[in-house]
């Protein structure tokens, strides 16, 4: 679903669908959240994404459905996973590209040579941050197996 972030940006490919993730979300955190929020109430995962310029809503329950609206109106894609699939093929990209996704946020992009210390100490929480919702996500995953 998501490759490896760069430059504040991620390709989001799901069957015939390509979209972008961008830095103006913190995309693995809204991200993680809203599959631990679906599995621990049972309610199908919804994300959005803002591509600046245009934007789309993701929706997973027994498949994933796909409505983006862009500059020559809506389009829709229907791609043949579950919920819990999408959710595992999250969970793998949060995993694989991990150092990534913690170097995310633009705040790390534009720490000063100068200012080591702070940019540790942001690179630091942000490890515990996405550390703690892969685990958080990992046990609801755990609960349905």
């Amino acid at each position: 679903m998501f490759t490896k972030p760069k430059n504040g940006w991620t390709d989001i490919l799901l069957g015939d669908f390509e979209g972008l993730g961008s830095y103006i979300q913190d995309v693995p955190v809204e991200v993680m959240d809203a599959c631990i929020r679906a599995l621990r109430d049972g309610v199908p995962v919804e994300l959005h994404f803002d591509e600046e310029g245009s934007e789309f809503t993701l929706t997973a329950d027994e498949t994933v459905k796909i409505v983006a609206q862009g500059y020559y109106g809506p389009e829709e894609y229907e791609v043949k996973l579950s919920k819990l699939e999408l959710i595992q093929e999250i969970l793998g990209d949060m995993e694989k590209f991990f150092e990534d996704w913690v170097e995310w946020p633009e705040e790390y992009a534009y720490f000063e040579d100068h200012e080591k210390e702070a940019k540790q100490a942001f690179y630091d929480e942000r490890v515990i941050l996405l550390q703690g919702l892969l685990a958080e996500l990992r046990e609801e995953l755990e609960k349905i197996s």
